[in-house]
């Protein structure tokens, strides 16, 4: 039992799992039934519509003596307590729910049958996921949703909960809950238990834990035996700073380019950039996890502790890179960071060349191109993967780098490595990129020196050619740059002559 009050030697039977998934001998499947795809789609809205004039329909047939949310959480036997806000001009009856009664839902939510029977009938406080009803024993989204809702269902599933998602989200019951300052009853209990993970992260039990050195294997999920990485790394190293500055150019992902999370499949725990998050892709972390609790200050001794531990880590929140980190090796001395090992070239952002997006995509593209690499749709696929931005624009500066699938140059990715080491961590602003379509787009010219894309640029008074991001950058620039700049500014007064 930790000090912070979990047992999670529940948790300790963890054993590393192959997610590879069989590809179809074709890479490019034409036999898809969009019509199909799109009929699905209009029987999900139907249903959902049927089911939202079903609750309404009640709703307005009952006495006024009950509200609709009453009402729905009568339904579900589910008991409840009535608590006035006294600091409310309208005198509004909330909702108490819950073992502890601690969860308020508002006395006009309509949503209140849609949200999570764990939010009614389990305490917060105590509240551990059963891992043997979840695929792979890996529990996901907080452990508060069925594993029949999770990743890997039926594509009708996914989109009959993406869509039942929205809705609620855009409700005007939720509005309701954000006049009064609270989220809805679900982000509510997910709160209790990001603060009773905050306790255990600062426990005796990790504390102890930070102070070693981790053999860490990084694969990429579906794709494990051709994409992965090895490294040592200190177990305190905080996880904003461990894809910052390792896994980001160990993999060989865009610097600042992408938002990510951490999952800890023992409890379903997300953690990531929660707070002032310039990630655009970000904005899918409602619909993937409901919420993150914040990576600051968090170590990666708090996911991974034992020898066989798994945690995941997802890059790039609308493509879905997930990865799988395994925790190797523990050495009792200190040590720095340091990349030993790995395999096979990392996927083109924005997974440009592949036929869909993401790891499964990528795993069909390798199988296909393993088979005939001179093939011209493997070539065209290729040059066009050649064209992403972590290939075409290294965030280290320096030439395009040409994208070999099956290759891993070791000595490049330890350099860069070294590089994002030496330098500050990445730190972020809240901010989108607004296009003039009205569209967000991730920015793809960065800091000149660090690679930043995600703070505001300045540019070189003298030659107008490159872009800092702070006086910092310019000054640990301007040594290689100062002849070039020199050069430009010659050239400029030249030509005003």
């Amino acid at each position: 039992m930790s000090s912070g009050g979990i047992d999670y030697s529940k948790w300790d039977n963890l054993s590393v799992s192959d997610d590879s998934s069989a590809a179809g001998d074709d890479y490019n499947d034409d036999s898809y039934d969009d019509d199909q795809q799109y009929h699905e789609g209009d029987d999900i809205v139907s249903s959902l519509q049927q089911q939202s004039t079903v609750a309404d329909n009640d709703a307005s047939s009952t006495s006024g003596d009950y509200s609709p949310a009453e009402i729905a959480l009568l339904k579900k036997g589910i008991a409840y307590e009535k608590e006035q806000d006294s600091n409310d001009d309208n005198d509004i009856d909330w909702l108490l729910v819950g073992p502890l009664k601690n969860i308020r839902v508002h006395p006009n939510d309509k949503s209140t049958s849609m949200y999570s029977s764990i939010i009614y009938t389990e305490d917060p406080n105590t509240y551990i996921p059963d891992r043997s009803e979840y695929i792979d024993d890996r529990v996901q989204k907080w452990g508060i949703e069925p594993p029949s809702s999770q990743e890997g269902g039926s594509s009708g599933d996914g989109l009959l909960d993406f869509m039942s998602r929205m809705m609620m989200s855009s409700s005007t019951s939720s509005m309701e809950y954000y006049k009064h300052n609270l989220e809805n009853p679900e982000l509510q209990f997910i709160d209790s238990l990001i603060e009773r993970r905050s306790k255990y992260n600062n426990s005796d039990e990790i504390t102890a834990a930070m102070k070693f050195t981790y053999v860490v294997r990084i694969e990429l999920c579906e794709c494990e035996k051709d994409v992965w990485r090895r490294v040592r790394v200190p177990s305190g190293i905080g996880l904003s700073i461990f894809h910052d500055q390792v896994i980001c150019p160990v993999m060989g992902w865009a610097r600042g380019y992408h938002g990510y999370a951490y999952e800890d499949p023992r409890d379903g725990t997300v953690i990531g950039p929660a707070k002032n998050s310039a990630y655009i892709d970000t904005m899918h972390v409602p619909m993937h996890y409901k919420k993150v609790m914040d990576d600051k200050g968090c170590p990666l001794a708090a996911l991974l502790i034992k020898k066989g531990d798994i945690a995941y880590y997802n890059y790039d929140l609308g493509d879905g890179w997930m990865h799988r980190l395994v925790l190797e090796d523990i050495v009792a001395e200190e040590d720095s960071v340091t990349l030993m090992a790995g395999e096979g070239a990392c996927p083109p952002e924005d997974s440009n060349g592949l036929d869909s997006k993401g790891c499964g995509a990528y795993a069909d593209f390798l199988k296909a191109y393993k088979r005939n690499p001179k093939k011209m749709k493997m070539k065209e696929a290729v040059k066009e993967a050649s064209r992403s931005i972590n290939y075409s624009k290294p965030w280290a500066g320096g030439p395009p780098i040409p994208f070999k699938p099956l290759e891993f140059n070791i000595g490049y990715h330890r350099m860069l490595l070294t590089l994002m080491l030496a330098g500050p961590a990445l730190k972020t602003k809240k901010g989108n990129f607004a296009m003039p379509d009205g569209k967000y787009k991730e920015s793809m010219k960065g800091c000149d020196n660090c690679g930043n894309r995600l703070k505001p640029l300045s540019k070189c008074t003298g030659c107008r050619k490159v872009s800092y991001c702070s006086r910092e950058c310019q000054l640990q620039a301007w040594k290689l740059h100062r002849s070039e700049c020199k050069k430009h500014s010659d050239k400029k007064a030249k030509t005003k002559k």
